[in-house]
């Protein structure tokens, strides 16, 4: 079998994949070479822009600009930067989703309809409890109860009840 085209050439991780480039801090001017993938240069047609986090250089947060010769053109200064409080972590539910599991348990999935239920399967069973309760109520009813319950549904011709069927004023009112 011969390959006559291939789409996309298979990145191979080596250590010509990956080069260093120095860095230097535009607020402290402290500098530090990091390992960059060739890959993320190469893709961009004009610079490259980075985003050097903090502690990876120095203390401050700022972004390189890097062209395809893998060398720094410029640097900007993060103005302001979103943090999470320590209160809005504390708010945020830890390990909610315990395990997939519990995750797909929860969902409801129906053609193209996607939703997630928490609790779902705690709610089916006391469904199905409640359930279970309201036909047992069902299976304690006399003949007599299920007739003057369900008797405008029920046939004349029904043997079961032709008993309260002879003797029902209600039917014979009807018929008249």
């Amino acid at each position: 079998m011969a390959v006559t085209k291939l789409a996309q050439s298979p990145e191979i991780i080596t250590s010509t994949n990956f080069t260093q480039i120095q860095f230097i801090c535009p607020v402290c001017k402290s500098k530090k070479s990091l390992k960059s993938p060739r890959s993320i240069v190469d893709k961009t047609k004009g610079l490259t822009t980075m985003s050097i986090a903090r502690g990876l250089v120095c203390e401050h947060q700022f972004q390189a600009f890097v062209d395809k010769n893998f060398v720094v053109r410029g640097y900007q200064r993060v103005d302001f930067e979103f943090e999470k409080t320590k209160i809005e972590q504390n708010q945020q539910p830890k390990n909610s989703i315990k395990d997939d599991q519990e995750l797909f348990e929860n969902l409801v999935l129906e053609g193209d309809y996607l939703e997630y239920i928490p609790n779902r399967q705690n709610k089916i069973k006391n469904f199905q409890k409640q359930e279970i309760q309201i036909k047992s109520e069902n299976k304690d009813k006399t003949l007599r109860e299920l007739y003057d319950e369900f008797w405008e549904f029920i046939d004349e011709d029904n043997e079961q009840f032709q008993e309260f069927i002879k003797y029902d004023v209600r039917r014979k009112d009807i018929l008249t």
